[in-house]
């Protein structure tokens, strides 16, 4: 007996058992087929919800950025420090996200 994800949910589970405990999906009918469209699916998901990731955060880095331009905060006040601080955040988001992207797709070989 080995212990599998479940292609649903992704709970650890029984590959004998018939049905999912924490889903209650049908597991006894599944074909390689189905289980591998089910995989291409969770990956594509995961896939465009990193592409949104990496939107976001490349528009709260251009946005901290532009801010820093078209308002010029004084140096030193609470606006630059907040404006630098979203150009950060928005920066580091971004390069974690494209670290992720790269490999969600190493990892699908």
């Amino acid at each position: 007996m080995a212990i599998i994800s479940c292609p649903f949910c992704g709970q650890r589970i029984s590959d004998k058992s018939p049905q999912c405990s924490g889903c209650n999906q049908d597991l006894s009918n599944l074909s390689a087929e189905k289980l591998e469209s089910l995989a291409r699916d969770k990956r594509l998901s995961k896939s465009q919800s990193l592409m949104n990731h990496g939107m976001l955060s490349m528009l709260l880095f251009l946005g901290g950025f532009g801010s820093i331009y078209w308002f010029s905060p004084a140096q030193g006040s609470l606006q630059q420090i907040a404006f630098m601080g979203l150009s950060a955040v928005g920066f580091c988001w971004y390069i974690i996200t494209r670290i992720r992207i790269m490999l969600l797709k190493k990892g699908r070989k």
